[in-house]
């Protein structure tokens, strides 16, 4: 990050508003133990949801759980961490967007560390919060005041008005107005939010939940611009600040259904290194294009060993392209971005199965979700996104007038989805049943797949087989399985799951593990605001005529869920859920 692109602003008034100078250890989240367990529907004291304001997060503690390296705020271009006195602290970090390293690694910005303050002093009346709709951090301290944001009117600065001792850093020489820019960001965040919300009643844990959620995700991508979003947004480098399939079947279909703007953005970073995933395919001998497992700035492959062979990534890109037509119906779109995609993949797939005595086709080996057995054949959930990308690359022709591979509709009769005696269908070829998968996998040819012979017989089969402490996004798609079965006790269960035990302290901060402090892992929070928008709210873009007629399941004490600005070809929409039943009407 270059001293142009980050700005801190200091109005010299505010220089004689000093913080004290005391230190102030932030400490770490306990590990489960038997008198502190994180169970099934409960979790540890993470210090979450202490006051339920649905816009407002607040403390009065010094010491409260602020993650791993803070509170973080970002625009899709900058993300920056903030500690207890509103600036930086000795774990906060700021990263750019697309500032990768020579090894493609997201390389911190040695900039905002270097602006590093002494926390409050105890004994003072102290309070922070964090305005949800306006996205300001507010810092009191007996009678100072920190104010700080990250623009999301200019992706260039971000700015900490109150505390002492930072130096200006100027773009082109000169200092910006403060109460422009702070004006400018307030109007930024009015514009993002205004008529798209997620209204719960009966529930404020679960509304100032979602909330924040929503705010970390909508702030972790720029519109109109060419990255997506890594597991951890810009809040930390665990992931190297890389792109997997986190991007397109977590994250993706949560800004989709209000926020498509911010969604298309994700592809744009795919279609943007066509040319790279053209060249792995060739790699392959295989036509087409094949994304990387893991990439950054290049487009190419930075996944080490059997975890770049995870190909259903790609299925992943193909079905998020259908499903962004599907959503928008920009047909201008589909011809510039979405066809090159669609078609890419479906060569791809259909040059890479191979005729099995049965003549039919086999895929693999390769890595399905569960990375604990690599090196299988026919990895069902694989097999069935597949399937979604050849038939929606097939109907993108028809509707652009393009040609057809007829190669697409014999892999798609005969691909392999491999099932047991009882119907059910099986991980991959082989598959014993057994427990120990990382994480969701058969479970997910109900959702995204939504594959028409994957019934209630098959979630049964596989949701138990999960390792407990894997990631969050498991219990998210069983509640959003569970919820779309009609089962509402067992939805609201594994919801409840899938953050109580993750969120961290009144910044609902999401961490990607139980045990300890790894955020903010947007990936977790994509899995669980579809829970809620496609599980209990129901939506769904491939039958959206048939929404209304979904079962309802909501959790109990939920009196009403509306989702409102739900965007679908060019209008908006209220989708209301009671208990009563499920209306979707357009928005005046």
């Amino acid at each position: 990050m270059n001293r142009r692109r980050f700005l801190v602003f200091i109005p010299l008034s505010a220089l004689a508003l000093g913080l004290g100078l005391a230190g102030c250890p932030r400490p770490e989240d306990p590990a489960p133990t038997p008198n502190n367990p994180i169970g099934k529907t409960g979790s540890a004291d993470t210090g979450a949801f202490k006051d339920l304001d649905p816009w407002i997060l607040k403390t009065t503690d010094l010491s409260a759980n602020r993650g791993n390296h803070g509170i973080y705020l970002s625009n899709g271009t900058l993300g920056v961490t903030f500690g207890a006195n509103g600036g930086a602290d000795k774990n906060s970090i700021a990263f750019s967007a697309g500032g990768y390293d020579d090894k493609e690694s997201l390389k911190p910005s040695g900039q905002w560390p270097s602006t590093l303050h002494p926390a409050p002093v105890a004994g003072v009346a102290y309070e922070q919060t964090l305005d949800l709709r306006q996205g300001i951090l507010t810092t009191k301290q007996g009678v100072t005041t920190v104010t700080s944001f990250v623009s999301l009117a200019n992706s260039a600065i971000c700015v900490v008005n109150g505390l002492q001792g930072i130096e200006w850093e100027f773009a082109k020489g000169e200092a910006p107005d403060y109460d422009k820019e702070l004006t400018a960001h307030k109007a930024a965040w009015e514009k993002r939010w205004a008529g798209r919300d997620i209204v719960i009643e009966g529930d404020p844990e679960a509304q100032q939940l979602v909330h924040k959620l929503m705010f970390d995700l909508i702030q972790s991508v720029q519109p109109e611009g060419q990255f997506s979003i890594a597991p951890e947004g810009l809040s930390g480098d665990f992931y190297k600040g890389h792109i997997f399939w986190d991007a397109e079947v977590w994250m993706f279909p949560a800004l989709l259904a209000q926020h498509p703007d911010l969604a298309k953005t994700m592809l744009e970073y795919r279609f943007s290194h066509l040319a790279q995933a053209k060249a792995q395919a060739a790699k392959q001998s295989c036509k087409g294009v094949d994304f990387p497992w893991e990439s950054a700035k290049s487009g190419n492959e930075t996944a080490p060993g059997g975890f770049s062979e995870g190909r259903h990534v790609t299925a992943g890109v193909g079905w998020a392209t259908w499903q962004y037509w599907l959503a928008t119906g920009d047909k201008a779109w589909l011809e510039s971005r979405g066809w090159p995609l669609l078609s890419g993949i479906a060569e791809y797939f259909a040059s890479k199965v191979k005729k099995n005595a049965a003549g039919g086709y086999d895929l693999g080996p390769l890595t399905g979700p569960d990375e604990l057995h690599m090196g299988v054949t026919n990895n069902a959930y694989t097999n069935a996104m597949v399937l979604n990308c050849l038939s929606a690359a097939t109907e993108a022709a028809k509707l652009l007038g393009k040609p057809t591979n007829p190669v697409w509709a014999s892999v798609a009769k005969g691909l392999v989805i491999p099932k047991n005696a009882d119907g059910v269908i099986l991980r991959c070829d082989g598959d014993d049943g057994k427990p120990g998968t990382k994480q969701a996998d058969g479970e997910l040819l109900l959702w995204p797949a939504q594959h028409p012979d994957a019934d209630a017989k098959t979630f049964d089969f596989h949701k138990k087989r999960p390792i407990k402490n894997g990631p969050a996004m498991t219990d998210s798609v069983h509640a959003l399985i569970a919820a779309r079965l009609g089962r509402a006790d067992e939805a609201e269960e594994e919801f409840r799951a899938s953050y109580r035990p993750f969120v961290r302290g009144p910044f609902l901060l999401f961490s990607e593990k139980r045990s300890l402090d790894r955020c903010v892992f947007t990936t977790g929070c994509g899995g669980v605001l579809q829970a809620v928008l496609y599980g209990f709210g129901g939506l769904d873009f491939t039958h959206w005529e048939t929404i209304e007629k979904a079962p309802v399941a909501l959790p109990k004490g939920w009196t009403k869920l509306e989702i409102q600005g739900v965007s679908y070809k060019g209008k908006r929409y209220t989708l209301t859920v009671t208990p009563q039943g499920r209306t979707l009407k357009a928005q005046p």
